[in-house]
């Protein structure tokens, strides 16, 4: 049986993601980060060579391994962005002052990468051919040092984060951030002179499957979390049609919030429960969507507003 090459694997999980998150996308703002990584980080696959053989793609931007520059700088985009949707997963907000992070990280290995004398023509081995060379040595570590540096603050970010995908989340993360310093170990060892001997370069094929792996497991995340979104929404459904037919005999009213969160909706339709709960006794269904909508927001690494929800009793606790 003929195995799938894990960039060929990685190229698909991002196309489907990137085309079953459109509708999401346009129609949610919270979903664009995540829509943004996809779409960069299938870019920067379809640079390697896996939809369009390389020397045709290398070959639109002068034949002399350019493409490789255009695939990390898009990998670091697809990265960065996966760092924010990650980030504000717990309902916080992204802010767009960050982008400026970008354009210096492109710059710190653009400029290495244009500084090196001879790039040669087209060759899906570029860095391993020339890796005995000093610029392209910086170029390549540099440019894995970004990775490094964006897959740190994503892990300490989602630090004490309890929901389930967040742990394949941290998974993928940590396979592209190992294969990200064994890149670097391997990168130095080259340009130490150590030449391609046969144990070098056992260090340089470590690098493929983690980190291609961890995109995939990355797509994978972002799935469950898709996933889990949807059954956030459906929840809060329920808790709205039930508030609503409330607040004849309770005086209770609920106007829906334009682009809410759907963290920050289950907390504020709890608490609006919790309020009834406070004067009267809750049905058995008011009892079970509660105890669901408490235990879901315990599960977020910080509270979305300036109270905890309890689960255990059901009721609203401020710090």
């Amino acid at each position: 049986m003929m195995l799938l090459p894990i960039e060929t694997a990685a190229f698909l999980a991002l196309l489907i993601l990137t085309l079953i998150r459109l509708p999401s996308a346009i129609r949610e703002p919270s979903s664009r980060l995540t829509w943004l990584a996809t779409i960069t980080g299938l870019a920067a696959v379809f640079m390697v060579g896996v939809a369009v053989p390389l020397p045709i793609v290398d070959g639109w931007l002068g034949g002399t391994n350019v493409a490789n520059l255009i695939q990390n700088i898009l990998a670091t985009a697809a990265i960065w962005f996966v760092m924010q949707a990650a980030l504000t997963l717990d309902g916080s907000r992204f802010n767009p002052r960050s982008l400026w992070e970008l354009p210096i990280m492109f710059l710190s290995f653009t400029i290495p990468f244009l500084l090196i004398a001879e790039r040669g023509s087209t060759t899906g081995d570029f860095i391993k051919e020339t890796a005995d060379h000093f610029g392209l040595w910086a170029y390549a570590s540099i440019y894995m040092g970004c990775v490094v540096l964006i897959m740190t603050r994503m892990l300490r970010g989602i630090r004490g984060r309890r929901p389930r995908p967040y742990i394949i989340l941290r998974i993928g993360a940590g396979a592209i951030l190992c294969a990200s310093l064994i890149e670097i170990v391997y990168l130095t060892l080259r340009v130490a002179g150590l030449g391609r001997t046969q144990s070098v370069e056992a260090v340089g094929n470590l690098f493929t499957i983690p980190f291609y792996g961890g995109v995939v497991l990355g797509c994978v995340a972002i799935i469950a979390f898709a996933l889990a979104r949807a059954g956030r929404r459906s929840m809060n459904a329920a808790l709205g049609r039930l508030l609503t037919r409330a607040n004849v005999d309770r005086g209770m009213i609920v106007n829906p919030i334009p682009d809410e969160e759907p963290v920050h909706e289950t907390y504020r339709l709890a608490v609006r429960l919790t309020d009834i709960a406070n004067s009267q006794e809750l049905s058995n269904r008011e009892r079970v969507l509660l105890r669901a909508a408490t235990e879901m927001l315990d599960r977020q690494m910080r509270a979305p507003a300036v109270v905890r929800m309890s689960s255990a009793a059901g009721t609203v606790s401020v710090p």
